[in-house]
């Protein structure tokens, strides 16, 4: 199976008959000669920053250790309205900055399509440059950015602000959003 088959049929198990709130990130990692990882894959690794951060975002709970089964926290998720999305179809990670770039331009107005057609109550973008490349499209679309400036990518030393600032971002849904933090 070609790797953008490998994500999407993974993505679309896990996507909720109603998104409440779509997550933006860039595009899944191209892990080079390490494991081969994405949010929506089976088995939690290190290197599930942004997952480990949505969980602790939603649920104020670590989802667990490396080897650990992501379904009970994908199950939870997709429950609760909460789908993740990429800007960009194939591993973006692994080209030159303005290759990278590029690519995240090229693909905002897909990104606005999609986002569009699913109708959520919110937006949040989950990475900085793909913030950059992609709000203002998505305003001008009607669709509801819940924040006005880049969040940061969640790792290492970055992990708390993100999560302080997505939950900022998570109480402008119109309706409210009834945290379980």
């Amino acid at each position: 199976m070609a790797e953008a088959q490998w994500y999407t049929a993974l993505r679309d198990v896990w996507e909720p008959d109603s998104v409440r709130v779509l997550l933006v990130g860039e595009s899944a990692p191209d892990p080079g000669d390490a494991q081969r990882r994405f949010f929506y894959a089976p088995t939690l690794t290190r290197a599930d920053n942004l997952f480990r951060a949505v969980v602790k975002t939603f649920y104020g709970q670590s989802p667990g250790r490396a080897g650990d089964a992501k379904a009970p926290w994908l199950e939870r998720l997709r429950d609760d309205g909460v789908f993740l999305v990429d800007l960009v179809p194939f591993p973006v990670n692994r080209l030159a900055p303005g290759e990278r770039r590029k690519a995240l331009r090229a693909h905002a107005d897909a990104l606005v399509a999609e986002a569009t057609a699913r109708m959520p109550d919110g937006v949040v973008v989950c990475h900085g440059p793909t913030f950059r490349a992609t709000a203002d499209a998505l305003r001008a679309a009607g669709v509801a950015v819940l924040h006005d400036h880049a969040i940061p990518f969640p790792i290492g030393n970055w992990q708390a602000r993100f999560v302080a600032e997505v939950r900022q971002a998570l109480v402008k849904i119109d309706g409210g959003w009834t945290p379980a933090w």
